[in-house]
């Protein structure tokens, strides 16, 4: 009975600790699951995310396609489509009609060359009025002045590369020119259309290196010569109507045939205001020396040199170009009397200083001349004479066109800064310093001071009006040669 009542003990022990283990695992199996549950709602969130971006991007290729399809489709009409007969005739003839008309138009309408050419040229026109003195007693001169119309410079040329250096820039150049010229005459002479430049020009040094690399260069034909400041500029750079007396009086604006060699040493150079400016210049060469458009008339050949220095500071210093230079021509000439040669080897030296400074809006310009020439006699012998000039000029600009800084700015092709000028100069020349009463046949009868005030007004690039007031005193009054004043205005073009 004992052992009975143990094993219904023990059974009902162990049921119970079952019953307690099975309640426990169902509770786990419960947490299980809703972790379980919450794991594939995650799961279902992301994969309907995913769902969305892969139909959105189907959508997108699917347009794509049809795009793609589109252009393909236009694409093959475009390739499958064909001209008519009738079409095809007439797009030929519009073609030829084309061709004819472009090619009638080049050569019609263009000039041709075969090698680089540029044309230029200058015109002046001018007006002047004269009024003589009476004041003085003497009778009015033989030829009385008066108010007249003129054309005192009309030039053009050509000029270009016979060859071109294009690695080194080692050009041959040429330049060919004509120039009206009116003969001396009364009223009604008619004029001439003379030659001016003819010369070539090879450059030993690089053009296209850059402003920092010396210049050296050789020129063989007509030209103008490097004497003094006036006489080596062209037409279209003078800065007054009239040019510098006793330069002009000695031949020194004359252009001559000959060799001539110009170069410059060590040159300063500002790239931010263009500006260049050589420590020394110099020339050398030699040349017939009797004048434009004339055959050699001697045995003897004229030789020139000169020379010019810059001080070497930078652009904003108020020394910027101050250049002193200094001239020299070795010169003869046949000495006649009559129709008689006194002497084949008579002198005709010439001799120059001058000083250049310009500042912007000042400038300041000196030259002096001497001349040193061999003329008959009335005996028939040969006496040397000595000429002396003096000129001087002052300037002052209002306006921006002379400053470098504003030449290399972009522009429109016809916009120019505009400039006015207004200048004085004093010129003086003396044809005989050692008898100024004797009168030396073309240079007048003694002295001569000449007072100038003018206006220059740059208007365009290559456009220019001027306006000048000259007096003139002579020392000697004559019938001939009397005291006057002189209104001048001129336009200047340059193309």
């Amino acid at each position: 009975m004992k052992k009975h009542h143990l094993s219904l003990s023990v059974t009902l022990g162990l049921a119970t600790l079952l019953g307690s283990g099975v309640v426990q695992a169902a509770e786990d199996v419960d947490t299980t699951l809703a972790q379980l549950q919450a794991q594939l709602t995650a799961l279902q969130q992301q994969v309907n995310v995913l769902k969305q971006k892969k139909q959105a991007s189907v959508g997108e290729t699917t347009e794509q396609t049809a795009v793609q399809q589109e252009s393909g489709a236009q694409q093959e009409d475009t390739e499958n489509s064909f001209a008519t007969q009738s079409e095809l005739a007439g797009f030929r003839t519009d073609l030829e009609n084309y061709k004819y008309d472009q090619s009638r138009q080049y050569e019609r309408t263009t000039v041709k060359s075969a090698r680089d050419t540029t044309l230029y040229g200058t015109v002046q026109v001018r007006a002047q009025g004269q009024s003589v003195d009476t004041a003085s007693g003497n009778p009015a001169p033989v030829t009385p002045r008066r108010n007249t119309f003129d054309i005192p410079t009309a030039l053009f040329g050509v000029r270009g590369n016979l060859y071109r250096d294009y690695k080194e820039g080692k050009n041959l150049d040429y330049q060919l020119s004509f120039s009206y010229g009116k003969r001396t005459g009364t009223a009604g002479s008619a004029s001439d259309l003379n030659l001016a430049d003819a010369f070539v020009r090879y450059n030993f040094t690089s053009t296209n290196g850059g402003p920092e690399i010396p210049r050296l260069n050789a020129t063989l034909g007509q030209q103008l010569i490097p004497f003094g400041l006036d006489p080596q500029s062209p037409e279209d750079l003078r800065p007054t109507i009239n040019v510098a007396t006793g330069l002009a009086q000695l031949g020194l604006f004359n252009r001559q045939t000959g060799l001539i060699v110009r170069g410059d040493i060590k040159p300063f150079v500002d790239y931010s205001s263009n500006y260049r400016a050589p420590l020394f210049e110099y020339a050398l060469g030699v040349v017939n020396g009797n004048g434009t458009n004339k055959v050699d008339d001697n045995d003897k050949k004229d030789y020139i040199g000169r020379v010019a220095f810059t001080l070497p500071v930078d652009y904003a210093s108020w020394l910027r170009e101050l250049k002193f230079g200094a001239s020299y021509l070795k010169g003869s000439k046949n000495v006649i009397s009559g129709a008689t040669v006194v002497d084949g080897n008579g002198r005709n030296d010439r001799l120059g200083f001058d000083i250049y400074y310009n500042h912007a809006p000042f400038g300041i310009t000196y030259e002096y001349v001497k001349g040193l020439s061999d003329f008959a006699t009335a005996t028939g012998s040969s006496s040397e004479v000595k000429a002396e000039g003096h000129t001087a000029t002052l300037f002052y600009t209002i306006g921006d066109q002379f400053y470098n800084s504003v030449k290399s700015a972009a522009k429109f092709d016809d916009f120019w800064p505009k400039s006015i000028q207004t200048f004085y100069r004093y010129d003086t020349y003396n044809p005989n310093k050692g008898a100024d009463v004797v009168g030396i046949a073309g240079h007048g009868l003694g002295k001569v001071d000449i007072h100038t005030l003018g206006l220059n007004f740059f208007f365009a690039q290559t456009t220019k009006f001027q306006l000048g007031l000259n007096r003139w005193s002579y020392d000697h009054e004559t019938a001939t040669q009397k005291d006057f004043s002189e209104v001048q205005a001129q336009f200047q073009y340059t193309f």
